[in-house]
């Protein structure tokens, strides 16, 4: 049967279609059985608004909303690509009998995730759908469809969407029609009562102008819900709105933490509004959890002890917004009067301002000298990017050991500063074990670390002293050149003192059995031999090392050019001269010129590749090029080193410089020995 001619079974579960739901998320519009909602609880109140249909409180406009989205069949948008490309998605919807990890993994993707709603497609951009669909809202909500709706506000549409032609929200077009389940909508998914339009008016003002009282009573008690949570949490009763009483605060309190209150008016306003919110989806979730522990069908599911993390919140609020779970009933409900108070005093302090701001004179009913004019203003929406540091003689602490002071008010001051002491005292005391424990295990790690700089500062003396007793003139001639005056003669002693064994064909005549003699010094050098390497015939080790080349090419890569190979021969001296004057500066105390020579050998580098032709370039001249920027920015590390005086960095780069050069080298001498060839 086509999906949209079939009508879907609105009295059962939305999730696994189990029968007689008692539960229902409400900014889902769907209902839920009990297992269902245990795992909708677990993702978090910014996800999935959950409550329940028998204990839970009702609006007369918001119990209409869930059962008229629900009997629409708003449960085919959240599943619509599932029910369009079943086979194609592989994912089947569970059923009453399945386990609760089988529907805990198709409720996080329907819900959490989203996978299965109708996506717009963006390719104009963004910010061109965002727009797009919040005309669209606007159009909307002035109508009875609220499936469309909804529709577009689970596709991205922003509820609180400012319409640059109209000048208005959506809220206020709906509150201008009477729309109140529209509105009602909106307001669940995040839309502000209080925010004016072009005109300066808010949705409760038209409201109001129009004659809408039913609407305009809810929108105000929207506009108080945070404050009202509080009062009906204190005093089991909400404040009277149609007769003006906005704010209800129990008068037989005992006496608040003036340490505590005193912090709460530190608080810069976004903070403040924060903190208000997290007790309030604290309360809400203990109010939940009460009937959740009440229900007999869900005794053997689990409890829900702390608010689920937000990702959309910063580390540290969602670490406060859990140890809320920690606060006794007594202690909670000492927060929630000392934030109604200061929540008092900052709306007072913002009507002063607003008043003054158009020329009313305030009647001089209370002393507001100790209010500032700086003080914040709790009319804005509060921020989710970070928690700053308290402004003021608190910055120096940190943000979070604030809130959980400003939070840990209790009900009797002087019963509580004695039970806080002694829990602060165990808690210090603990920390201070710990720490002590940390001191003692990095001070045995420190001199553990110490002992190994003194053995090896000893083997290095002792190695200096072994070649020195050695001699300097250790390198021998190669076929009457010194070690370093040719590029043959580098690549040779560089081989053999880095690779550290003999040649694949047997040891050399003239070289000792390196694998036999590892208990020799290293060379301080590349150009440097090890003990032993007295005299050598040329030209048997020139032949030795055309045999175990690993990169050879049997055939010229290039037009055997006189004048080219000339060049080439140019280049090959500059940059074997330019590479000794580099090894001789990074070995002496003139260690900030090093960059100078790189520069030079990486002009011969450059002059060299450049001559080559385009069609004959290939990895040997990619390498070679990558070699000599490794150099240069060794070089550019080992002057900040040298400025630094890090000897251990000097060493680690030095030795990366050597590699480097003989990179260089060798990459060099494959070219030279292609190019002459045949």
């Amino acid at each position: 049967m086509n999906r949209t001619k079939s009508k879907p079974n609105t009295d059962v579960c939305a999730d696994c279609g189990a029968s007689d739901p008692t539960w229902t998320s409400v900014n889902r519009g769907i209902l839920l059985c009990v297992q269902c909602c245990c795992i909708h609880r677990d993702l978090g109140r910014h996800i999935s608004q959950v409550k329940s249909l028998q204990h839970s409180h009702w609006s007369n406009s918001l119990l209409s909303l869930v059962q008229t989205l629900n009997n629409s069949g708003v449960n085919n948008i959240w599943e619509h690509q599932l029910l369009e490309n079943s086979f194609k998605l592989n994912k089947r919807k569970p059923v009453p009998k399945d386990s609760l990890d089988v529907k805990a993994e198709f409720i996080k993707a329907k819900h959490k995730h989203c996978a299965f709603v109708f996506r717009p497609n963006n390719e104009d951009g963004l910010l061109c759908v965002e727009n797009e669909l919040g005309k669209q809202l606007h159009a909307s909500v002035r109508t009875n469809n609220l499936e469309t709706s909804f529709r577009f506000l689970i596709q991205g549409a922003d509820p609180n969407y400012f319409h640059d032609e109209k000048g208005s929200t959506p809220l206020h077009v709906a509150a201008k029609k009477n729309q109140i389940l529209q509105a009602e909508l909106l307001i669940v998914y995040g839309a502000d009562p209080t925010y004016p339009d072009v005109h300066g008016n808010t949705p409760i003002d038209y409201a109001k102008a129009k004659g809408h009282k039913e609407l305009m009573n809810r929108l105000i008690e929207c506009k108080y819900d945070v404050t009202d949570k509080f009062s009906n949490y204190l005093c089991h009763r909400k404040p009277d709105h149609q007769n003006g009483v906005h704010l209800l605060i129990p008068q037989n309190f005992p006496p608040s933490n003036p340490i505590v209150i005193n912090k709460l008016k530190r608080l810069p306003n976004h903070l403040f509004e924060e903190l208000a919110m997290d007790v309030y989806d604290e309360i809400d979730r203990r109010e939940i959890e009460a009937i959740w522990l009440s229900s007999s069908d869900s005794v053997k599911l689990n409890a829900l002890p702390f608010l689920p993390v937000d990702p959309t919140l910063s580390t540290t609020r969602n670490q406060s917004r859990q140890k809320l779970g920690k606060f006794s009933s007594p202690e909670l409900k000492a927060l929630v009067y000392d934030i109604l108070i200061d929540g008092q005093r900052r709306q007072n302090a913002s009507e002063k301002e607003s008043l003054m701001a158009k020329g009313i004179s305030i009647p001089k009913m209370r002393d507001y000298s100790h209010i500032s004019d700086d003080d914040p203003v709790y009319d804005s929406v509060a921020s989710d990017d970070d928690y700053a540091v308290v402004a003021g003689a608190e910055q120096t602490d940190d943000s979070m050991d604030d809130r959980d002071s400003v939070k840990k008010s209790t009900s009797d001051s002087s019963q509580s500063e004695s039970k806080d002491s002694v829990v602060d005292l165990d808690g210090l005391t603990q920390k201070l074990q710990k720490s002590d424990s940390t001191i003692s295990t990095l001070k045995q790690e420190v001199s553990n670390l110490r002992a190994v700089i003194e053995k090896l500062h000893t083997e290095n003396y002792e190695l200096r002293t072994r070649l020195s007793q050695a001699g300097t003139n250790s390198v021998t001639s190669f076929n009457g050149d010194s070690g370093c005056s040719s590029l043959d003669g580098f690549l040779m002693v560089k081989y053999f003192v880095s690779q550290e064994q003999q040649p694949l064909n047997g040891p050399i005549p003239g070289f000792p059995d390196l694998r036999s003699g590892r208990k020799s010094q290293r060379p301080l050098s590349m150009f440097e031999t090890r003990e032993g390497l007295k005299t050598t015939n040329w030209q048997d080790l020139k032949n030795k090392m055309k045999q175990t080349d690993q990169i050879r090419t049997t055939t010229s890569l290039y037009n055997n050019s006189s004048q080219i190979e000339q060049v080439i021969q140019q280049c090959t001296e500059q940059i074997t001269k330019s590479i000794q004057q580099l090894i001789q500066c990074i070995q002496g105390s003139d260690r900030e010129n090093c960059l100078l020579y790189a520069d030079k050998v990486r002009y011969a580098v450059t002059h060299l590749s450049a001559i080559i032709p385009e069609d004959n370039k290939g990895e040997t001249v990619r390498r070679l090029l990558e070699s000599v920027s490794q150099m240069q920015v060794s070089c550019s590390s080992l002057q900040t080193a040298s400025k630094n005086n890090d000897e251990q960095q000097i060493v680690n780069i030095n030795n990366s410089i050597r590699n480097s050069a003989y990179a260089i080298a060798k990459e060099t001498k494959q070219i030279v020995t292609a190019y002459t060839t045949r």
